[in-house]
């Protein structure tokens, strides 16, 4: 932890917590792709204090990203949000105590994927609408525009083919007339969390309106489930077998996300971080993919 960023978090305890034995403080980093996330024990009670990763001011809209974590504070799915400052985009929130964080392992145990299932559902069943919508392309637009000013990066050299064929998706399911939802759209193993009493989802800046089914296809490809897993989640999620539709839309979402976020790796390398092997798989398994949509 570097000083500039020891003595901010001293200084959002004593402000923002009322902490006052500053001495006392213990901190300790947690996990995060991009933001520095720390645990912090104070006298007044143990927090999360999220700073926010260099260059993701570019890519996220704090305001939407608070508007979504207070939807996710009252239907009780996030930890409780004690402070967020829209422009820069700290955050400070209760800890979770006795937290386990997931991973493709612990995910795939039937007890935590019928909790990640049944959480997703509470999400998505709320009934609550915000204006805050998660558009996969004008994500992709935009992906493509934060890359396009590094002139000395460029894109996979199929890449116009491929873009057009997820386009020629996007004119099939918009005749579907989706009905879109409160949806969490970055639900990586790591942001649920096993607290005491139950399952948590924390992380809320992708959040927004969009196809339920774009949440289940994340974990499918996050969890690296088996065919015989994502009947297994489905059952939980759906309560039965889903119908056709629904695996149609699971299977188009794996492509959107996996292409999406082979942009966003890309953007993050450009900002230097050590993510252009990610970016190569996400965009390998979208064509992947993409066969398997043609052949189905």
């Amino acid at each position: 932890m570097n000083k500039e960023d020891f003595n901010l978090v001293l200084e959002l305890c004593k402000e923002k917590l009322d902490a006052c034995d500053l001495d006392s403080i213990k901190m300790q980093r947690l996990g995060g792709l991009t933001n520095k996330n720390y645990m912090v024990d104070t006298e007044v009670g143990t927090y999360v204090i999220r700073l926010p990763g260099e260059g993701t001011e570019d890519l996220i809209n704090r305001r939407d990203e608070h508007i979504c974590t207070d939807l996710a504070n009252q239907v009780d799915i996030d930890s409780q949000l004690l402070y967020f400052d829209d422009k820069t985009g700290i955050k400070i929130s209760k800890y979770i105590v006795e937290a386990e964080t997931m991973n493709p392992k612990l995910i795939c145990k039937t007890e935590n994927m019928k909790a990640v299932a049944e959480l997703l559902k509470k999400l998505h069943t709320c009934g609550k609408s915000i204006p805050v919508i998660f558009n996969v392309f004008e994500k992709i637009d935009e992906y493509e525009n934060l890359i396009r000013k590094y002139k000395d990066i460029s894109l996979w050299d199929d890449y116009d083919e491929i873009k057009k064929q997820v386009y020629e998706i996007k004119e099939e399911i918009e005749e579907i007339k989706i009905q879109i939802t409160m949806c969490h759209n970055d639900p990586l193993c790591e942001n649920f969390i096993k607290g005491k009493d139950r399952m948590y989802l924390v992380d809320w800046e992708y959040a927004g309106m969009n196809d339920p089914m774009w949440d289940l296809a994340d974990v499918f490809i996050e969890a690296e489930f088996t065919t015989e897993e994502e009947k297994l989640f489905n059952n939980f999620y759906f309560g039965e077998a889903p119908k056709e539709e629904f695996n149609y839309r699971i299977l188009i979402n794996k492509i959107f996300l996996d292409f999406l976020w082979s942009l966003w790796g890309i953007q993050r390398y450009c900002c230097g971080e050590d993510l252009l092997e990610y970016a190569n798989n996400r965009y390998a398994r979208a064509k992947k993919h993409l066969k398997l949509l043609a052949i189905s």
